[in-house]
């Protein structure tokens, strides 16, 4: 078992966060009510117990002599966890998607399963810390499942093998049935984690969106599905096409369960979705990043934010409002809190640095987000505050690059920090960035080593005392080879280059537990209704081609130029810009879509000075910056220098 103890931590995350990099805060000028950041809390992260590892993947592997208690085996490869842990409603128990290999194909303990594990140290009557809860559920009782080709992390099933989606399990208030994926599996009267609860008892319905007119079909993709707190709606993502890249939204609607469907794939007992909203706004141009102002066509503002959902990463633990992925400075991703409402968004974020994985307190009072600001891969694009995300529609790649943004292949940087509800902030006490929760020296396999980085997503117990988490090793060929980093050596049991790590909050009191979300019937009076057969919406018009004068929220102003013809163009001159009144910008940016030798690429010019919270400057070489659509460089460079530190992207394959 892992041990890390973090008792005495600086606000602004020691040497975890360089000071150049701290967060800076659009909450100080808002209002005198923001609180002053809490004092750092003792932590202690543990790992937590998970079956044994498999030698190998091959068919016999998993011996008795692995496990005596023949109760399977996990894969050693990254892919033994296959998604993030989510708590159950005891607060004593995780579930968990792992891939059972080893077995023979098509066994009991084999492929893509859900398990439960007790955090408490106590065992199940069979001596095991974990019970599976999916396997060996007969045919009679899966045979609606909606199935699964890949397992969620990336390996393909094989021949005769009988997957079913289990990624992002969650379980229902009362804790007899769970979200599996797309499908709801359901012990009736008996807990999942009950010893009556046995594979026989178990049923398995599929969840069905309808998209069709006439209720024909399969229905749509649903990805990264959410349940509400109250058990009764459902939140997730839908990508489309729209011309050469892809569009994600978010939508919400409340499951309802149908046992005799006379329409659409499959004619079996399923849940449905009723009361369908996209949370997109069409129309209403103050949910543009940009709009031009009625009053003044000359004019440019940057307004507030609004409907900041992107993807949708789940719900506020009282049910009522959203929680996504919003991009408000240049470089930036951040995490947004949306009033379901009225569509206001609450940024939460503000560090650089790429924040996604996210979940809310039980008493909505605290956050805990895997994000990579502990690491500066990011900084060359995505350090200097206070510059508006004008070219970010060109130039959006850079930091989504899965090489040269935030992550290097697989290998993500993330690391889980514990951030109270006004999120990130500055004020008489300096930064505020929030507490990394497996802060420490970074020795080889301790719960701070580097080489060890969280995956989506973490979970909060219900009495809000414990943080879970699941970390992946990096592996090659994100590491060893040509990369200067060599590949470490896992230390977990077997090898295994996945764990779960569980972060105790030791100095808190237990909430009440048994507290279910009452929203009541939701509606988002700013998004889109759905009906089946209706097309995705359109966002709100982006500006026209045109030249504007953009006013700072706190002063100076920008000097801004869009064209359509003869390739997408975005270029702005700043004179002392500032909308939080703590960074100040001045100095020219451009970027161009253009098409050399039949390939597009996008040409960006920098040439920024910054100066109040941060002094530096962001700077392209003379004739650009200049990288493909998917984010890799091609000619030149950009080099953002900040209080006397240099970025620069990261080498290929770091």
């Amino acid at each position: 078992m892992i041990h890390s103890t973090v008792g005495r931590m600086s606000a602004t995350l020691g040497l975890a966060l360089a000071c150049a990099a701290c967060a800076a805060p659009l909450y100080t000028q808002a209002s005198k009510a923001v609180p002053p950041p809490p004092n750092p809390e003792p932590v202690v992260v543990q790992s937590l117990p998970l079956p044994p590892t498999a030698p190998s993947d091959e068919p016999g592997a998993c011996t008795t002599q692995i496990n005596p208690r023949g109760t399977g085996c996990m894969s050693a490869r990254a892919d033994g966890i296959i998604e993030g842990p989510a708590y159950m409603w005891d607060a004593k128990h995780v579930l968990l998607p792992v891939q059972f290999t080893g077995s023979a194909r098509g066994s009991t303990y084999d492929g893509p399963q859900v398990i439960a594990i007790k955090t408490n140290g106590k065992l199940f009557p069979n001596g095991d810390p974990w019970k599976c809860i999916t396997c060996g559920i007969p045919a009679q009782g899966r045979k609606y499942a909606n199935p699964a080709v890949t397992d969620g992390g990336g390996r393909q099933a094989g021949p005769g093998d009988n997957w079913m989606r289990v990624d992002h399990p969650q379980a229902f208030p009362g804790d007899r049935k769970m979200l599996a994926g797309t499908n709801v599996v359901d012990c009736g009267p008996h807990k999942l984690t009950d010893q009556a609860c046995t594979p026989d008892r178990l049923r398995v319905y599929p969840i069905r969106w309808d998209t069709s007119a006439d209720g024909a079909g399969p229905g749509g993709s649903m990805r990264e599905l959410r349940i509400n707190p109250d058990g009764q709606h459902l939140m997730w993502s839908h990508m489309i096409a729209t011309g050469a890249n892809l569009d994600q939204h978010g939508l919400v609607g409340r499951l309802v369960f149908n046992p005799s469907p006379t329409t659409g794939q499959h004619l079996v007992p399923r849940y449905e979705l009723a009361d369908v909203f996209v949370l997109t706004n069409t129309d209403n141009p103050d949910f543009a990043q940009f709009r031009v102002d009625p009053q003044d066509p000359t004019r440019l503002i940057n307004n507030p934010a609004k409907g900041q959902i992107g993807e949708a990463r789940g719900w506020t633990r009282d049910g009522e409002d959203a929680v996504g992925m919003g991009f408000e400075e240049a470089g930036a991703v951040d995490m947004y809190i949306t009033d379901l409402k009225t569509g206001d968004s609450d940024r939460l974020t503000s560090a650089p640095g790429y924040a996604d994985p996210i979940m809310m307190s039980p008493d909505d009072k605290w956050f805990v987000v895997l994000d990579n600001r502990g690491v500066d891969r990011h900084m060359y694009y995505g350090g200097l505050r206070g510059i508006p995300p004008l070219l970010d529609t060109l130039t959006m790649m850079v930091k989504l690059s899965a090489e040269f943004g935030y992550r290097n292949g697989l290998r993500r940087f993330f690391q889980p920090y514990l951030i109270d509800r006004w999120g990130d902030r500055s004020g008489p006490w300096g930064e505020y960035a929030g507490q990394q929760l497996n802060a420490g020296p970074g020795a080889a396999g301790s719960a701070s080593d580097p080489n060890w980085n969280a995956r989506a997503d973490p979970a909060w117990s219900p009495d809000g005392t414990d943080v879970v988490y699941w970390q992946a090793l990096v592996t090659s060929p994100d590491c060893g080879g040509a990369n200067p980093l060599l590949c470490p050596k896992s230390t977990e049991p077997g090898g295994r280059h996945s764990r779960l790590m569980i972060a105790r909050l030791t100095s808190r009191q237990p909430l009440p537990l048994g507290q279910v979300a009452a929203p009541g019937r939701i509606t988002v009076p700013w998004g889109t209704p759905y009906k089946p057969g209706d097309p995705m919406p359109r966002r709100v018009g982006g500006v026209p081609a045109g030249k504007y004068t953009m006013r700072g929220r706190k002063g100076g102003s920008a000097e801004v130029e869009f064209r359509s013809i003869g390739g997408r163009y975005v270029g702005a001159v700043y004179t002392n810009y500032t909308d939080d009144g703590l960074h100040v910008i001045n100095g020219t940016e451009s970027a161009k879509l253009e098409v050399v030798g039949g390939k597009p690429r996008v040409v960006w010019h920098s040439d920024i000075r910054a100066s109040g919270r941060q002094n530096g400057t962001k700077k392209t070489s003379p004739g650009g910056f200049v990288v493909s659509p998917m984010g890799e460089p091609l000619e030149g460079e950009l080099v953002t220098t900040i209080d006397g530190k240099v970025y620069r992207p990261p080498l290929k394959g770091t």
